[in-house]
């Protein structure tokens, strides 16, 4: 839940950001240069021994894992701040929240979840919840590529979601979410260098969108990541992608509280119904847990016919009754 309440700058900051002249790529670049920044002198503080020889000595498809999730990383980022750019924000992170349902579905059919149909039924009672908080006003246009960019960030963060879920072996969270986050500034930097090279250094000039950036980077950025990723590996997939679903709740409450835009009746019950989910999410394979460890206790059971008791024996060691 800390890494959706950091990640719930991002809607109102790339758009505060676009209305000062920078593009979807460049916002993306500092970004994740600013988390780039803070996740080294995390490593660098808290430096243990073999930190690198265990990067080093990565298996095989842990590694491999880390690099297809690094990519997934880099293309949800440039996806859904693009759909930031063409779509109003409560409509492209409507649309980005349909991620828990495609890892409910691919827990479920993979039976990896103890949740199962359970899980899959709150994952979409939240996203009900979720379109109700955001409201998406419908007399606004919905630019259909701007629509596909949202749920193809989705789909990359459910891919994100289920690689990261085993973890990377001996690599501790913070070195995994340094590399990943190293490996979306790089790639976003090469594409801002190759089609707007003049905004790279836009913000340097501009000391107010610098400070707000590297906040950004620093909540967004860095601990964000490094929260989720500490998250799933203890929590699970389906349990993550649900609980990430506060994001939308806590940017609402912000709204109302430093705002004083309060929310209609509709958007009530979608933030009951996101709570509802998150409680639930929690609740339920807790339950299946239990059921799990009772039917093995059932069989695991003593015989139902007495076994035969031993022969007391006195101090002497002759047998009781027996001469």
């Amino acid at each position: 839940m800390g890494s959706a309440i950091a990640f719930a700058l991002d809607g109102p900051v790339a758009r505060a950001a676009y209305q000062q002249g920078l593009d979807p790529a460049t916002f993306g670049f500092w970004r994740a240069s600013a988390g780039v920044i803070v996740l080294g002198g995390w490593l660098v503080a808290g430096m243990r021994p073999g930190v690198f020889a265990a990067v080093r000595q990565m298996r095989r498809a842990a590694a491999v894992r880390l690099a297809l999730a690094a990519m997934a990383g880099l293309g949800l980022n440039l996806a859904l701040f693009e759909a930031f750019a063409r779509l109003p924000v409560a409509v492209a992170v409507a649309a980005f929240g349909c991620y828990p349902l495609f890892v409910a579905v691919w827990e479920a059919a993979r039976g990896r979840s103890r949740a199962g149909a359970a899980g899959l039924g709150v994952a979409v009672a939240a996203i009900i919840g979720l379109a109700l908080l955001m409201r998406p006003d419908p007399s606004v246009s919905v630019p259909v590529a701007g629509l596909l960019l949202a749920l193809l960030a989705a789909v990359l963060h459910a891919t994100y979601i289920l690689l990261g879920r085993g973890g990377w072996g001996e690599v501790s969270d913070s070195a995994a979410a340094f590399l990943i986050v190293a490996t979306g500034a790089a790639g976003l930097g090469a594409l801002t260098a190759a089609t707007r090279p003049s905004t790279v250094l836009a913000p340097v000039t501009d000391f107010g969108l610098t400070g707000l950036l590297l906040f950004e980077g620093a909540l967004a950025g860095a601990a964000a990541p490094l929260l989720f990723l500490a998250g799933l590996r203890r929590i699970g997939a389906t349990q993550t992608a649900v609980l990430s679903l506060c994001e939308p709740l806590t940017a609402t409450l912000l709204a109302a509280v430093l705002l004083r835009q309060m929310p209609a009746p509709s958007q009530l019950l979608g933030a009951a119904l996101l709570v509802g989910a998150s409680i639930a999410i929690q609740i339920v394979p807790a339950r299946s847990a239990r059921a799990d460890g009772l039917g093995c206790g059932q069989m695991l059971s003593p015989r139902p016919y007495p076994r035969r008791p031993r022969k007391a024996r006195d101090p002497e060691g002759a047998s009781c009754g027996t001469n």
